[in-house]
């Protein structure tokens, strides 16, 4: 049985940052040719991939470390306050708009499908190693504090923020990096709070999943056709489309603060496995 104590979560953190960055360098893309697949088919094939392998990392860490309760997925939890799921139904209707004017019926149904089920293993992926096994590692570690819940959901979601500068690596857009990386602080630090409230993973994982593939939507090949791309070159322009989306993730982070001042730390310190805490 793994004793969390003789284990830093910090360091744990870098090295879950640092793996998958590896599996984001596997050539799965000389393995999927155009041979059969086009452009688009072939990225998110490779996106499917690779985040089914960081699927299967969460999964055996979480099993590792033995606290299926702290992670959501314990079946002895009954699923609670579910309607905080929906709160962020509005990022749906965000990306909902983006194609609400387009010709819809050219789109293929198996790149409709693909689109999902690759966002489907990003959510999945993300969610199990950050929420799932980095959440709870870092709950048991400050949970003594006088605000140890709030260190214990922010540390997650900081790595969770920090993953994403791993796009830096196939963008040099620094701005919108950087942009991406601060809202997804925002977002993971909400998952990171609804799974202390609602005590189940996967839906937070669904939830994950549906609001990349509604805001990748419009680019299905078919909504693209007779596009003219924006190209933006000035750094200024560059900033400001990076700091728009900050504003409209930021509500969840505001949200996931209240959730988290409703949460008694007595009630999370039930869910830890006392032959670990």
């Amino acid at each position: 049985m793994l004793n969390i104590k003789n284990f830093s979560p910090l360091i744990l953190g870098f090295f879950i940052i640092l793996i998958i960055g590896l599996i984001f360098q596997l050539p799965v893309n000389k393995i999927i040719t155009d041979v059969h697949f086009s452009t688009f088919q072939i990225e998110y094939l490779v996106l499917a991939v690779k985040m089914f392998l960081i699927f299967i990392l969460g999964t055996v860490l979480i099993n590792f470390i033995k606290e299926k309760t702290l992670s959501g997925l314990s079946k002895d939890n009954k699923w609670s306050f579910k309607f905080i799921n929906l709160i962020p139904f509005y990022l749906f209707l965000l990306g909902i708009l983006s194609f609400i004017n387009k010709d819809l019926s050219q789109i293929s149904l198996y790149n409709l499908l693909l689109l999902l089920f690759a966002c489907l293993m990003v959510g999945f992926a993300e969610e199990f190693i950050f929420r799932g096994f980095l959440q709870p590692l870092f709950i048991k570690r400050y949970l003594s504090h006088k605000k140890g819940l709030f260190l214990g959901v922010l540390f997650p979601a900081l790595f969770f923020g920090a993953s994403h500068l791993l796009n830096l690596t196939v963008n040099d857009n620094i701005p919108q990096v950087i942009g991406q990386s601060i809202y997804a602080v925002f977002i993971g630090f909400f998952f990171g709070a609804t799974l202390l409230k609602t005590n189940k993973l996967i839906p937070i994982a669904i939830t994950h999943g549906l609001i990349n593939f509604f805001f990748l939507f419009s680019t299905l090949p078919s909504l693209k056709i007779n596009e003219t791309a924006v190209i933006t070159n000035s750094l200024t322009e560059q900033i400001v489309a990076a700091v728009i989306p900050l504003f409209i993730f930021l509500p969840l982070f505001i949200i996931g603060l209240l959730i988290l001042r409703k949460i008694p730390k007595e009630q999370i310190l039930k869910k830890v496995k006392p032959s670990n805490y």
